[in-house]
């Protein structure tokens, strides 16, 4: 494959034989039933461009190779190397998006616009593929309009936003005007369809806020039978359900033997608006259950020097790795930062909530999954001389 392949013929008749071969492309695809037709049509759009353009086909390619996590990286096609993009091949007894072969590797991609995507599916993809391509390594990757969709299973997630930009960094680069003529329209229809990096309203948000408006509703119906659970973390400590406040909707855990509540105090739930905590750049791309540590202003001087709260954030950084929780030390950005509330224990609330059909299985995830991070916040015993040491500043 070579870039020209997309001006063969320019001049007199050969740019509308050109046109006719997208046309002809998207007319043959067959959409499946239960199927979003948009995912088709963008996925036949993309495929063309894949085939026809080399300069395309490695650009795409060595994004995708970047994305890949730790382990999992594949060698790119040699120059010599083949790159066969074909569209709703069979595979087994299903038909993926796309698939990229080349000598050696097997790609297997499936694309959403905005229906689900299950881990189920991703997993099938990856056993078939191992059958029929023995001899190649197997990556299968998710494209989706959103990060909130992607896959666990998937050996990489990307957005179609991300296909946006990548395109967009390599038109700048082309001078061939057929060329350009097609990756512009196709930019073009990524950001008609919303799927362009998001705009102030984004599409997504005005599709699903007539669900979405109602998660602080929901939320507060999940915490609040929560709190009379009885919550696994010494140092007396009482459970009291707050509504959405400071941008945050939870349960706080307060301090019961000293006047300062939040010496330190626990909040276990969810930021939804993260101004106030000044976590927005933290919260972008979904909505997390996290277990965040509060502290009164009298000890906002004092505590970041305190021994048990430095060890704390090292004993916290360290074990996390090997947990589900992500560890945000927000004391130590850069930008401006909110001194009440320094350390975070994050997960996607999506895959706390997973799988779940009723709000009683819901509270049990969520009670089940706070109770794992009060096991790493009380590990090695920190938060007890962390207690100490800020009731010794009280004292004094």
């Amino acid at each position: 494959m070579s870039s020209h392949r997309l001006l063969e013929g320019v001049g007199g008749q050969g740019e509308i034989a050109l046109d006719c071969s997208l046309l002809v492309s998207l007319r043959q695809y067959r959409p499946r039933e239960g199927r979003d037709s948009l995912e088709n049509f963008i996925t036949e759009v993309f495929a063309w461009l894949l085939r026809n353009s080399s300069g395309i086909s490695n650009t795409f390619l060595l994004q995708l190779q970047g994305a890949m996590p730790e382990g999992q990286g594949f060698e790119l096609p040699t120059e010599e190397d083949e790159v066969e993009w074909s569209t709703q091949a069979r595979l087994g007894s299903r038909r993926p998006d796309m698939q990229a072969i080349w000598p050696g590797m097997a790609v297997i991609f499936e694309h959403k616009v905005w229906s689900g995507l299950g881990d189920a599916q991703i997993k099938g993809y990856r056993e078939l593929a191992q059958l029929e391509h023995p001899s190649e390594e197997v990556r299968v990757v998710a494209i989706t309009a959103s990060r909130h969709q992607h896959s666990t299973e998937a050996d990489a997630n990307l957005c179609w936003s991300d296909i946006h930009e990548g395109l967009k960094e390599y038109l700048g680069k082309v001078e061939e005007v057929t060329e350009r003529f097609h990756i512009i329209n196709f930019l073009a229809l990524l950001a008609h369809e919303g799927l362009q990096p998001a705009a102030p309203i984004a599409h997504e948000a005005i599709r699903y806020f007539p669900t979405a408006g109602k998660l602080p509703q929901k939320l507060e119906q999940a915490f609040t039978h929560l709190v009379a659970r009885v919550w696994p973390v010494d140092g007396n400590y009482q459970a009291v359900m707050k509504g959405l406040r400071w941008g945050r909707i939870g349960i706080e855990l307060h301090r019961t033997d000293t006047k300062r509540k939040w010496s330190p105090g626990i909040f276990i739930g969810c930021v939804l608006d993260g101004s106030d905590h000044l976590i927005d750049h933290r919260i972008e791309d979904s909505v997390k259950l996290q277990l965040i540590l509060d502290f009164s202003q009298g000890l906002h001087r004092h505590y970041p020097a305190m021994t048990s709260y430095r060890a704390l954030k090292a004993t916290l950084a360290e074990i996390s790795q090997e947990s589900r929780w992500t560890f945000y030390d927000h004391g130590e950005v850069r930008r401006q930062r909110n001194n009440y509330h320094p350390l975070y224990l994050e997960t996607p609330l999506l895959d706390v909530l997973r799988g779940t059909t009723t709000m009683e299985e819901q509270r049990d995830r969520i009670f089940s999954a706070a109770c794992e991070a009060l096991a790493l916040l009380q590990h090695s015993g920190w938060l007890d001389k962390l207690r100490d040491e800020c009731d010794a500043i009280a004292e004094g």
